[in-house]
């Protein structure tokens, strides 16, 4: 039984050290989905707007129609009349995450969710604290299915009262984040925690409370971070009050980026706690996630990739990697529409949504009944059985047969001399692993970016991008006495190891799978890109497959794990 499988979800989730520890006491690391839209929907998944970030950084702080849960429901309400309204958000709630959307995340091997909250959803924004009891009741029905198919479930606190982000992912009246500048909200969120804790102190499938989600993610607002940790401290001790169990997850500024502000134990009476970062793309490597680990030793306490997402390979790599490392991760997001956003589970718009874009961006109002149409079509939708399901991204952030793994995305632990073993003592062109000293260059039949000061002064199309995408134009040279291992997991039967290579003359490799040779390669002098199938991998839970080079060179580009 693997440190993912949702056997492992029984018992209230605990830390250990840098360790994620079920009731058990057996580790585990998280890997599941983010859901999305679900109770705080954001308008660049929705088919509304994009995300402005321009905007918020220049400090245009007015909330855009359609372009998160409140400017939703405003548009709504003008469209379709109050009192659908207030039929539409339970309805989008059950339809948005029901019993077959927890129950498909089981089957294909997640043991977790994380549930983004809207605070406007749980307490009405009125004088006094009201709860909305159907919001609970719903909520209560999701934590149900969750128990039902063993699924950890993360309440995230998306939106908070007021607003925490200074973006429309807070679900805000505006892109200004009053959570930390007004008393009122700032005490309305912390009301809001210890309900949460109240109701649901003995709910071990309640994974961890994430207390707030990005918050103060544009830089304007970072004179605000003091205010932040005073907000973690604060919060925690409340919820301690009225509950010792849960685990507790913390995020740093800058779109949970940076952790350095964590220099503490900020759970001292439990020490029940761990920190959650996101990431998005970029180079799927150990300096990548360096600052995390860093952080993770320094504090002696878990990490966490509470959300993000990439190319199917990239998503491969960067789970597989923070594994290795003991981190679990967490995948934005679950469900959305169709072309809005990349996520396995796309439900698709009416054929009259241009009615609804062109209303919100100005234009004219649908009629009362016509507009009823489109959203109840909507409503439908969005319901699990009428989704369209792309399964390729399981096989990939799984690491299952019928997957592809660029050849650079070897193992990197336990280290040099045993999950891989090169003689090149200099840089690469991408400074792409270099600790490692294995040599990684540019893919022969590609053009290389020109990294020259002329090329950056000029603008040169090939200069390489800074965010690290570049990587998948790499591929690893092995030259005689050189190897490389990686991880195939899910091996249900087994299945076909398929090499694409660059030929450099002639050269000899073997293939094992678990110590045992499953495969050669003899490459005489042609010259150019090959694909060549090596062997079958035995059926296994995770099989541990090692490619090294007994004579010459070859320049590996790309695994394929084939299912036959």
């Amino acid at each position: 039984m693997d440190l993912f499988s949702n056997q492992r979800v029984k018992g209230f989730l605990k830390t250990k050290g840098r360790i994620l520890m079920n009731g058990d006491n057996e580790e585990i690391l998280l890997r599941g989905w983010g859901a999305g839209s679900w109770n705080n929907p954001e308008g660049f998944m929705i088919g509304g707007p994009p995300i402005n970030f321009a905007a918020a950084k220049s400090g245009h702080y007015i909330a855009a129609p359609m372009d998160r849960g409140r400017t939703m429901n405003q548009t709504i309400i003008e469209m379709c009349g109050p009192e659908y309204a207030e039929k539409f958000w339970p309805r989008w709630f059950r339809n948005h995450l029901g019993e077959r959307d927890i129950q498909a995340m089981a089957e294909y091997g997640y043991n977790s969710v994380r549930l983004p909250v809207s605070a406007r959803t749980f307490l009405y924004e009125e004088p006094g604290f009201r709860f909305n009891e159907d919001s609970f009741q719903m909520l209560d029905e999701i934590l149900g299915y969750c128990e039902k198919h063993k699924i950890y479930a993360v309440l995230d606190m998306h939106g908070a009262p007021g607003g925490q982000s200074g973006l429309s992912c807070d679900d805000g009246i505006d892109n200004i984040p009053h959570m930390f500048l007004d008393e009122e909200n700032w005490e309305r969120t912390l009301i809001l925690w210890e309900e949460f804790a109240r109701r649901y102190k003995d709910r071990w499938i309640v994974a961890a409370y994430e207390l707030l989600n990005e918050p103060i993610s544009v830089p304007r607002w970072d004179h605000l971070i003091p205010e932040l940790l005073r907000f973690y401290e604060e919060c925690i001790a409340r919820i301690r009050k009225i509950d010792k169990q849960h685990a507790i997850v913390l995020g740093g500024n800058r779109f949970n980026w940076a952790v350095d502000l964590f220099n503490k134990n900020f759970d001292p009476e439990c020490s029940n706690w761990f920190i959650a970062f996101h990431r998005y793309g970029g180079s799927p490597e150990p300096k990548t996630i360096h600052q995390y680990v860093s952080k993770s030793i320094e504090l002696n306490v878990p990490m966490w990739m509470g959300e993000g997402g990439g190319s199917p390979e990239w998503i491969s790599t960067f789970s597989e990697l923070a594994a290795e490392y003991h981190i679990g991760t967490n995948l934005w997001a679950w469900k959305a529409a169709m072309g809005d956003f990349p996520s396995p589970c796309t439900y698709k718009l009416p054929k009259d949504w241009q009615l609804v874009r062109d209303y919100y961006t100005g234009g004219t109002k649908p009629g009362y009944e016509k507009s009823r149409q489109i959203w109840d079509e909507v409503l439908e939708n969005i319901k699990f059985e009428n989704c369209i399901l792309d399964d390729s991204v399981h096989r990939f952030y799984n690491r299952k047969p019928s997957s592809t793994l660029p050849a650079v995305s070897y193992n990197a632990l336990p280290g040099r001399g045993k999950s891989f073993y090169g003689q090149y003592h200099y840089s690469n062109l991408l400074d792409f692993r270099l600790a490692d000293e294995m040599k990684i260059i540019y893919d022969p039949d590609q053009q290389a970016p020109d990294k020259s000061p002329q090329a950056v002064v000029f603008g040169d199309k090939h200069v390489m991008d800074p965010a690290g995408q570049d990587w998948h134009n790499l591929s690893l040279e092995l030259r005689q006495g050189e190897f490389v291992t990686y991880t195939i997991r899910n091996v249900n039967e087994s299945c076909q190891l398929i090499l694409e290579y660059f030929a450099a003359g002639a050269a000899s490799l073997f293939a094992e799978a678990d110590g045992k040779i499953v495969g050669t390669l003899t490459v005489t002098t042609e010259t150019g890109k090959h694909t060549v199938e090596i062997g079958q991998i035995p059926a296994s839970e995770a099989a541990s497959i090692k490619l090294a080079v007994t004579d010459g060179t070859i320049v590996l580009k790309r695994l394929v794990f084939e299912n036959r």
